[in-house]
């Protein structure tokens, strides 16, 4: 709140937030911003003050002022996008982290459980005059949810200090101004938009732009205009290229940040001759926060790497991998934004000096640069979404013509992984209706399978676990479905 005040101080009528949509558009002033935010900690003085608050995000101006507001009044906040599949299994009695009160868009009321209260963003807010401010019994945190890269999803704790240091981070990075124009591309529930962009906009004092929800043509439109810095995924960038050829370049761009995946080559050299500027790759991960990043070149030479390691970020390689080049084994990383532990999940998350097993193959070259040779294989990167395959067998299993499943994720021919799934069916059971089903249950569409591979039975190690490897290669050779 500090910061907002200083903004609304500073430059009050000068704007906060606008947001893009089909249906019109969104804006708030840094003094608008500000007082809505007020008047959500005003509001909060009838919530739980011990229960965490369920955020539904729909990148607009009202949904900033909620987070803000929720977490000055010490509340602990979980922030979900609009369209996250994860809202239905989070407010389940059996996976529910406390949660008591949902806030979100007037339109997703009606979603909640039996015992659960929704709030719009309008009534959450309460006259300040009339309450007055709430002295917070604590300081709360933001809670977010992982990948589930190890199996189902964990909530991630995070201080406040940590997404205001991590924001800072990204405002020294980019050397973000009061004339910067900042395009959000992603959704500002992810800590890729939360901290990136929406917390380095705050502490800055830049515009920040977003959509409801990505369309290419809105944010095509969006950096013809006045826009100087660029936040996407390898799959937003994929999906805007196409776009920008038939429009002039960018004329304020100077900078393009991509997170959430690797950024192929090809596709990297496309969007920099688009966008007249190199996209820059920045690392890292919910319990982290940013680790590496690429330093702004010259944009003439490609940068296989992701950069160099973030201000304050100690990088340590263990278990180098038997035979292979110099410099090479799973990376640990100490950040000054590191997670404080997942919630309700109790035991140590961090080595005694303090560092924490990303579980990520790299190799650090000569001149100090970091290299992913893999991430977590557990999970499926489809276009910057994480998808848990844990959660999607965990969904087939629910169909009573599924004995069996295994889902892993395999590359395409340009690069972008897709969700597979090996599959033992009951007779007569056809592929159609698990793509029915996976949509039925609330699976996002990227996390359907893309593919479904009947199999006769599913090849398992002496330990009873599935053997990957050989999934993959039985695979190979049998008949294949699509997602239809």
């Amino acid at each position: 709140m500090a910061d907002l005040r200083r903004r609304r101080d500073e430059r009050p009528d000068a704007v906060a937030v606008r947001t893009a949509s089909t249906s019109g558009s969104y804006l708030a002033t840094w003094a608008q911003l500000h007082d809505a935010a007020c008047a959500v900690v005003a509001g909060a003085a009838v919530l739980e003050p011990d229960a965490p608050v369920l955020l539904i995000m729909d990148n607009t101006p009202a949904s900033v002022a909620a987070l803000v507001g929720l977490t000055a009044a010490g509340l602990d906040v979980l922030p979900v996008e609009e369209s996250s599949s994860h809202l239905t299994d989070l407010l389940a009695p059996a996976r529910n982290p406390g949660v008591r009160t949902v806030v979100g868009p007037a339109r997703a009321a009606g979603t909640e459980p039996a015992d659960t209260t929704f709030l719009s963003y309008e009534r959450c807010q309460a006259s300040t005059a009339r309450t007055g401010d709430r002295s917070p019994h604590r300081v709360g945190e933001v809670l977010q949810l992982t990948s589930g890269s190890a199996g189902e999803p964990k909530i991630v704790r995070h201080p406040l200090a940590n997404v205001r240091h991590g924001g800072c981070t990204y405002h020294q990075i980019l050397g973000l101004t009061l004339t910067d124009v900042v395009v959000a591309a992603v959704p500002l529930a992810h800590s890729f938009g939360l901290i990136g962009a929406l917390t380095a906009a705050v502490v800055s004092g830049a515009e920040l732009r977003t959509t409801r929800r990505f369309q290419p043509g809105i944010v095509a439109d969006t950096l013809t205009g006045d826009a100087t810095v660029l936040f996407g995924t390898p799959q937003v960038y994929r999906l805007l290229v196409p776009v920008l050829r038939s429009r002039p370049r960018p004329a304020r761009l100077r900078a393009a940040v991509s997170s959430g995946g690797p950024l192929p080559a090809e596709l990297g050299e496309r969007a920099r001759a688009a966008l007249g500027v190199a996209v820059r790759q920045f690392y890292g991960s919910t319990e982290t926060g940013l680790i590496s990043y690429q330093p702004d070149g010259d944009g003439t030479s490609a940068d296989s790497s992701v950069g160099i390691p973030a201000p304050g970020v100690r990088l340590r390689l263990t278990r180098p991998v038997p035979g292979g080049p110099a410099g090479t084994g799973q990376l640990s990383v100490r950040t000054p934004t590191l997670f404080t532990g997942y919630l309700g999940v109790p035991g140590p998350i961090v080595t005694p000096d303090g560092f924490y097993a990303t579980g990520d193959l790299v190799r650090i070259d000569s001149s100090g640069r970091l290299h992913l040779l893999g991430r977590k294989d557990t999970f499926v990167n489809v276009g910057g979404r994480k998808v848990n395959p844990t959660r999607v067998m965990r969904v087939l299993g629910e169909h009573p013509g599924v004995r069996d499943s295994f889902v892993f994720g395999a590359t395409d021919a340009s690069g972008e992984q897709r969700v597979h799934a090996a599959v033992v069916l009951e007779p007569g059971t056809g592929l159609a209706e698990l793509t029915a089903h996976c949509r039925a249950r609330g699976l996002a569409p990227y996390e359907v399978p893309h593919e479904f591979h009947p199999l006769a039975r599913l090849p398992r190690t002496a330990m009873g676990k599935v053997d990957r490897q050989v999934v993959i290669a039985a695979v190979a050779a049998e008949p294949t479905g699509s997602e239809v």
